[in-house]
């Protein structure tokens, strides 16, 4: 997933997700028609989160919920 973010001026503006960076820069012409000529664009990657450290911390709570150890 992608943002195009603009700055203009002291204003930052985030217009998205899109699915592809075509789709972005497709859009990006029409975004720019909104903004003053001096403003900047950056079309930025979203980062997915590491899955292992998901699965790590439900096995972690798996094992402390359902499983207690015997005494």
């Amino acid at each position: 997933m992608y943002l195009v973010i603009i700055q203009d001026g002291f204003s930052k503006r985030y217009i998205g997700p899109y699915l592809t960076t075509k789709h972005a820069s497709d859009d990006l012409q029409r975004i720019l028609l909104t903004s003053s000529k001096k403003a900047s664009w950056q079309i930025h990657c979203l980062e997915k989160p590491e899955n292992s450290f998901l699965e790590e911390r439900r096995d972690s709570i798996c094992r402390q919920t359902i499983f207690p150890k015997a005494s």
